[in-house]
């Protein structure tokens, strides 16, 4: 197909500009409403085609240089180009639409760049060999770039990249084959304290014993990250059977230390590799503060925080309610939350490893019911079975936190009439990129 001009009219989901030709959507990255573009379009199949962009033939007044490098092709940013002041009202703008409902003015972060805790980069290789331990490149089928600088992140996170890109080349080591089940080296995931400097590193590995690191590789490995919390975590694939999760700690400390300030009162949380923490650190003292003056506690309430992971939320709020009860089925989070409750002296919290179905069943025979129910679920969000079980709890309020306002919104409309909502507040803790967190308040039907 020839090179079309195109005029851009909207974002996708993914923050990439739209426009159409011929009654198909067409999405160019790296482009902006308004804009005016030169296209080349591949010949693909399908009502949905993507484009890549020759041209700019006309500029949106919001555009802006990109500080990173990779901004162009890579996966985890989308709007580098576009001016934050600009990013936060397409935001709040899309929960306001989304919801139909009125909402409180969205909080940016103070510094929409280096702000990120935690990064997961992926290993790949081609069959001429040729290696590559980085981020997924936007718009492809799992290509990996190797990334050299990345500005959300301190720059702790792009020099341990490299350091283990180095190890990685002087080994004979395998990138992981998913279709072959072959190779060894799957992703990195790094994670840095922006209070405590605390760092960690994870490895995951096939679980195919062929290709099972030695202990050569591992001891060189610590040598190479000598200095932080070191893990390697074995991830065991089986057609027709679940995956399969086994973490080996290395060296250094156990979990990375984070504290977080809420309302003057300082926190210590300990993390373990694969427990689930707010992704910006200084952002999540706003998100949670923020909840707290929403939800504003009375000191005789119960609190429930429902698949609560390291028991953040239940932490947090159990200074100012009689009892906070925190159920999480993953075994580590729930141990991280237990520590995390010894550790900030709080008495009142308490947390439980099991199936929150079962668990709850299990206080309501005990005569212990919620006054309050707290939720921060993945971009899933709740499943229909949590549903009906916040209506048969039927707390006096449900604070829901979500990353994904679309499912937030279909788990909301599903609890009503039973609950209606009293407070929107959407607040940005992934910039550059189209995702929103918000917090809903709602309170149970006079």
């Amino acid at each position: 197909m020839p090179d079309v001009e195109l005029t851009i009219s909207s974002l996708s989901k993914k923050g990439h500009g739209k426009s159409e030709l011929n009654e198909r959507s067409i999405e160019v990255m790296n482009t902006l409403p308004g804009e005016r573009v030169l296209a080349e379009i591949p010949k693909r199949r399908g009502r949905k085609k993507r484009a890549n962009l020759l041209k700019l033939l006309s500029t949106s007044p919001h555009r802006v240089e990109p500080r990173c490098p990779h901004a162009a092709i890579c996966g985890g940013c989308a709007f580098q180009h576009l001016a934050y002041p600009e990013q936060l009202k397409l935001k709040e703008d899309k929960v306001t639409t989304l919801f139909n409902h009125p909402v409180l003015p969205i909080i940016g972060v103070d510094d929409p760049f280096y702000g990120r805790n935690k990064m997961e980069f992926t290993f790949s290789e081609t069959r001429a060999g040729t290696r590559y331990l980085g981020l997924i490149m936007a718009g492809s089928r799992g290509d990996v770039f190797n990334l050299t600088e990345c500005h959300m992140t301190h720059e702790w996170f792009a020099k341990t990249l490299q350091q283990v890109r180095e190890w990685w080349e002087a080994s004979d080591l395998k990138a992981y084959h998913g279709p072959s089940d072959s190779g060894s080296l799957r992703t990195l995931t790094l994670r840095r304290s922006a209070h405590t400097e605390s760092q960690l590193v994870m490895l995951t590995v096939s679980g195919n014993p062929d290709y099972a690191l030695k202990t050569d590789h591992l001891e060189s490995l610590k040598e190479c990250l000598s200095g932080s919390s070191l893990f390697v975590q074995i991830q065991q694939t089986q057609k027709g059977s679940p995956t399969q999760f086994y973490e080996m700690h290395l060296a250094g400390e156990e979990t990375l230390v984070e504290t977080l300030t809420i309302k003057g009162r300082e926190m210590t949380f300990h993390i373990s590799p694969t427990s689930f923490f707010q992704p910006q650190t200084k952002q999540a003292e706003k998100l949670f503060t923020h909840a707290l003056d929403l939800l504003n506690p009375s000191p005789k309430d119960i609190l429930f925080d429902l698949c609560c992971g390291t028991g953040t939320l239940a932490l947090i709020f159990a200074p100012y309610v009689a009892k906070a009860i925190g159920i999480e089925l993953n075994p580590y989070a729930a141990i991280d939350a237990q520590v995390n409750s010894q550790v900030n002296n709080l008495s009142n919290a308490t947390f439980i490893k099991g199936d929150v179905f079962e668990e709850c069943a299990k206080l309501k025979a005990q005569g212990i019911k919620p006054d309050i129910v707290t939720l921060d679920p993945p971009r899933a969000g709740i499943t229909p079975q949590m549903v009906d079980l916040l209506k048969e709890l039927a707390p006096k309020k449900i604070l829901y936190i979500s990353c994904n306002p679309t499912t937030q919104k279909e788990n909301i409309e599903a609890l009503m009439p039973d609950y209606q909502i009293v407070t929107l507040q959407p607040l940005d803790q992934f910039p550059h990129s189209p995702h929103i967190e918000n917090i809903a308040l709602l309170e149970i039907h006079p």
